[in-house]
């Protein structure tokens, strides 16, 4: 009995079928899966934004100063237990014939100048006093109180919810010894206790 013999284009024909099926399968199941599984593009960047904003929020605000212009000048500093003795005596102020250490910073110009919030706050107290002129008390977040004295034409009352950088008044007059009409008294609580501004202006807010 005689085998027969395949053709010689058989089996290429074969192979070429056999390849088409797979290419044919591979592109079903990969619909299939693309069907099931939706890449979208707010699937790739909404992870994203969200980090973004997450980064964002955790940003620490800066402290600001008191004011905005660059003509001011520090008349008396913060006394302080720690100073040398003749910084302590330059930290003294001089009313009548009585000494009194300085509880914050008084600053100076020879023009008038805005006073603005340091941070964000709510205005806690407003009022006037005999020797420092107007005063205002504003309330911070992290325990922290500002004080702004020697105030005139104030912008701002009591319970009013204030932005940094908002205008409280204008700098005003007291009646320390020697003192400038354009003036500023600035004290800071945190805690409860006294700081020095300088030093406050330079804190971390976390």
């Amino acid at each position: 009995m005689k085998r027969r013999k395949l053709k010689d284009w058989v089996i290429p024909t074969l192979g070429i079928f056999v390849l088409v099926g797979a290419l044919f399968c591979y592109q079903m199941i990969s619909k299939i899966v693309s069907y099931s599984n939706p890449v979208t593009p707010s699937m790739v960047t909404d992870p994203i934004l969200d980090n973004v904003v997450e980064v964002n929020n955790e940003i620490t605000k800066t402290i600001i100063k008191p004011y905005k212009t660059d003509d001011i000048a520090i008349s008396k500093t913060f006394y302080s237990k720690e100073d040398t003795e003749e910084q302590q005596q330059k930290s003294l102020i001089k009313y009548g014939n009585i000494y009194m250490p300085n509880t914050g910073i008084l600053y100076n110009s020879d023009k008038e100048f805005e006073v603005v919030a340091v941070l964000d706050g709510k205005v806690k107290n407003v009022k006037q006093d005999e020797l420092l002129g107007y005063i205002v008390e504003v309330e911070h977040e992290n325990n922290i109180v500002t004080i702004y004295q020697s105030l005139k034409e104030v912008k701002v009352k009591q319970n009013d919810t204030i932005k940094q950088g908002d205008t409280i008044a204008l700098s005003g007059s007291n009646k320390l010894e020697g003192e400038k009409e354009n003036s500023l008294h600035f004290e800071v609580y945190k805690d409860g206790n006294l700081m020095n501004p300088e030093e406050f202006y330079t804190m971390q807010l976390d």
